[in-house]
């Protein structure tokens, strides 16, 4: 595996298991002083992933609009914006944990571990998807709904990420 991605395999186990062990503690979280902090830094990890992933998907997508001219451009924009809501999602997450950093710190850092990892993996993917469909109206084929549609596949993940931060106690 080469050094990059070693790394990338190294964040990604380490935010996930601060994911999946953070509930465990849980019950110490009134008498560590600590725990605060490092709630806002997996929150804020999180809302970081989730807007990375918004501006990579959008970058993918709108380099393939773009590389098809100005005739359809504005036909076709709708296809290309699709990435950009797994960053209000993030955000969604983080203002509503704002007030649980003291009372539950450690589900808020797994909340946001876990939510911004698969907003940014969907994001990206939806970018790829995005942009295949755009080419595909762009090739002259009457498949703008198609685009949309699928489109809205790698949504459906995010959308259950943001489900299951309601839904984490």
């Amino acid at each position: 595996m080469s050094n990059k991605g070693t790394w990338i395999f190294g964040t990604v186990a380490a935010i996930l298991l601060a994911g999946f062990v953070s509930p465990a503690f849980a019950q110490t979280a009134a008498s560590d002083s600590m725990a605060p902090m490092v709630a806002k830094i997996f929150m804020g990890l999180g809302v970081s992933l989730g807007l990375a992933g918004s501006a990579v998907g959008l970058s993918i997508a709108f380099s393939a609009l773009l590389g098809g001219g100005s005739e359809n451009f504005f036909k076709i924009i709708p296809v290309a914006l699709m990435p950009s809501s797994q960053g209000i999602y993030a955000i969604v997450v983080l203002f509503t944990n704002l007030d649980k950093f003291d009372s539950d710190p450690y589900t808020v850092a797994g909340k946001g571990a876990i939510a911004g990892l698969a907003m940014f993996f969907s994001a990206y993917y939806q970018g790829i998807v995005c942009a295949a469909g755009i080419r595909s109206c762009l090739e002259g084929r009457n498949t703008l709904a198609n685009a949309l549609v699928s489109g809205a596949m790698p949504e459906t993940y995010a959308v259950f990420a943001l489900v299951m931060t309601f839904i984490m106690k």
